[in-house]
């Protein structure tokens, strides 16, 4: 097995090996590749994978979080990799948010005291997370910026100035140039956007339920994901925060990754707005159409936001109660192990064994 150390690596000086090539005669079943934590990008993953394949023997099995990914399909293709994937981030929230029952600063949406219609962080907004400054630009011309709890990095903590960031995406994401520009004017004319913090840089708090006290009078939790332009399914731990609160939810990520979260049995909200957004293959057009979703949100008033946030009580329990169930993270490990299993058979991972008593390990042996 081959994973990245610390939680988030990428590079070649990340790679950590779990695996016996000593005895080259003894036959072992395929090397499993874990990158199930981060995006997948063909070009930013190319060198830790020809270490990989440099450095060890094959056959390989990319694990990932990416279920269908245009970009996985290029990696596999370009390295010769089988690959399996499961929803990692699952894990990953199942413990950084349990115990959220004994938070006495989390609200039952029955009693909270709304005052903004929405939140939403934004904290990296450099490279591909570009989106979340038009994001921004697009909340700020349909005049709703403050109508919601809005933070914002114009200098991102990993990647530099907004407005270069912007300029770059022209090329990388053929963006419309005046766009663009009258993205950056805009930007340039707005106040600081913090949420917390003020004064210090906005710190990665992707394990943490916070700021308590803004999300609490929040209506509906605008989710801006990791991936946004790319054709794949891909969701972090930021997709169950408005889960383990109690929130709806706003989606903004790659297309169809709405649909592709109710498949493990989460209810959204389209009883209550247009999702038809999440379809929208687009992405400046997908962009443009949650916006509209959050200016006619914005349009209630708050006796009507309250009213509404008591009517999805129902929905807002279900996602709590399925997130919070241990069937749920179990079946999740239960899919990753089956797939282990099943993908080792192509490689007749099977009887007669050597037992390495030093690893604990079974080693296929050739039969002759």
């Amino acid at each position: 097995m081959v994973y990245l150390y610390p939680f988030g690596a990428t590079l070649p000086e990340n790679i950590e090996v779990i695996r016996d090539d000593t005895n080259p005669p003894a036959r072992r079943g395929p090397l499993f590749i874990f990158y199930d934590q981060e995006p997948l990008g063909l070009n930013y993953n190319s060198a830790v994978f020809d270490h990989i394949v440099s450095t060890t023997q094959g056959p390989y099995v990319l694990v990932s979080t990416e279920r269908h990914s245009q970009e996985k399909d290029l990696i596999c293709e370009r390295y010769g990799f089988a690959d399996i994937n499961y929803f990692f981030h699952i894990f990953a929230a199942a413990d950084w948010y349990r115990g959220t029952d004994f938070v006495p600063n989390i609200v039952s949406p029955a009693a909270r005291q709304l005052e903004k219609t929405y939140i939403t962080f934004n904290r990296l907004t450099s490279k591909d997370r570009i989106y979340r400054s038009l994001f921004v630009n697009a909340l700020a011309t349909n005049d709703i910026l403050d109508s919601g709890y809005v933070s914002f990095s114009r200098d991102c903590p990993e990647g530099g100035r907004f407005d270069t960031n912007l300029i770059e995406g022209i090329r990388k994401f053929d963006l419309d140039p005046g766009m663009i520009n009258n993205a950056i004017n805009n930007i340039n004319q707005l106040p600081e956007l913090r949420i917390d913090f003020e004064g210090l840089d906005i710190p990665n708090q992707s394990m943490m339920l916070s700021p308590m006290p803004q999300l609490m009078k929040s209506f509906v939790f605008v989710v801006t994901e990791t991936c946004f332009w790319q054709s794949k399914t891909h969701l972090t731990e930021k997709i169950f925060k408005p889960i383990a609160l109690r929130m709806p939810f706003i989606l903004l990520g790659c297309a169809n990754n709405l649909s592709y979260f109710r498949e493990y049995g989460f209810r959204t909200f389209g009883d209550y707005w247009d999702e038809s957004y999440d379809a929208i293959e687009d992405p400046v057009t997908r962009l443009q159409a949650v916006a509209q979703v959050l200016k006619k949100l914005c349009a209630l008033s708050v006796q009507e936001q309250t009213a509404m946030l008591r009517d999805m009580q129902p929905i807002l329990d279900h996602n709590y109660n399925l997130f919070n169930s241990p069937e749920f993270v179990r079946r999740e490990w239960n899919y990753l192990t089956n797939c282990l299993q099943d993908i080792s058979k192509f490689y007749k991972f099977e009887v007669p064994y050597s037992l390495n008593l030093k690893l604990g390990q079974a080693i296929p042996l050739e039969q002759t």
